[in-house]
């Protein structure tokens, strides 16, 4: 959850007397954080065995704790946030989706074989170009650390040891379509940065046919597929009021 620890604050100050605001002004602190490592689908015998992959990443908005004498080894502390939230999220989590999306397109059921098709690996890395030239833009990461980053993620993705299962990773596509998600505010944002989002819009146009009965989401996609417009239906589920964006879709489905 974004912002995750100023929401617990919201929630927990109706039941502070004033005296007890007071304190935790001075001394508790809600430093949201941004928190990176893929867990796979888990199938142990021991309920609390979890595999996860060997990367990590726990980012700390250091502006939001109090105790700063207190530093826990392996976390970064910074003094912004955003930036680091939205890397990981059109980075990592555009980039995962988008393996699963694309392998779907293609017939795959996991990660792994998905992201070993070159056309797969290709339509990854040209996504991972277009919102890490936003990243770029937006936030002034230096290029070739981010370069690096990018790298990192795919050799992640490619890890045999924590492929998943497609159908896990591209569960709820409306909700993945959302207007500020993973790939609807990338393409807003590059578009008013006048960088290419071409690759993100195929993505979007594989969403728009996925299919997976077993996923609620999935189905009712499905269902306002054949009910409505394609346009009727993008503009319900991204919420774009944009006409050039909405028909560049519209044509991408099409032609799909």
């Amino acid at each position: 959850m974004i912002g995750g620890s100023q929401f617990l604050l919201d929630k927990v100050q109706p039941f502070l007397s004033a005296d007890d605001m007071d304190y935790v002004d001075s001394y508790v602190g809600f430093p949201n954080a941004a928190v990176d490592r893929i867990v796979p689908i888990q199938q142990h015998e021991d309920p609390l065995f979890v595999s996860v992959e060997p990367f990590s990443e726990w980012l700390v908005d250091d502006t939001q704790s109090k105790a700063k004498q207190i530093r826990l080894n392996n976390v970064g502390y910074v003094s912004d946030l955003a930036p680091y939230i939205e890397r990981k999220l059109f980075s990592v989590n555009t980039g995962h989706a988008t393996t699963a999306y694309t392998g779907a397109f293609y017939g795959y059921t996991t990660i792994g074989e998905a992201v070993a098709d070159r056309k797969v690996l290709d339509q990854l890395k040209a996504v991972l170009q277009e919102t890490g030239d936003l990243l770029i833009a937006k936030w002034q990461f230096e290029r070739p650390q981010h370069e690096q980053y990018i790298q990192k993620i795919i050799d992640r993705f490619k890890n045999p040891y924590i492929s998943d299962d497609i159908t896990r990773v591209a569960r709820t596509p409306i909700r993945k379509l959302g207007y500020d998600e993973r790939f609807i505010r990338p393409i807003r944002e590059a578009k008013d940065y006048g960088l290419s989002y071409e690759a993100l819009v195929d993505v979007v146009a594989m969403i728009l046919q996925y299919d997976d009965p077993k996923d609620e989401e999935s189905v009712r996609l499905q269902e306002m597929v054949k009910e409505k417009t394609m346009t009727e239906v993008i503009q319900e589920v991204t919420n774009l009021s944009e006409p050039t964006l909405v028909a560049q879709i519209v044509e991408k489905v099409r032609n799909s």
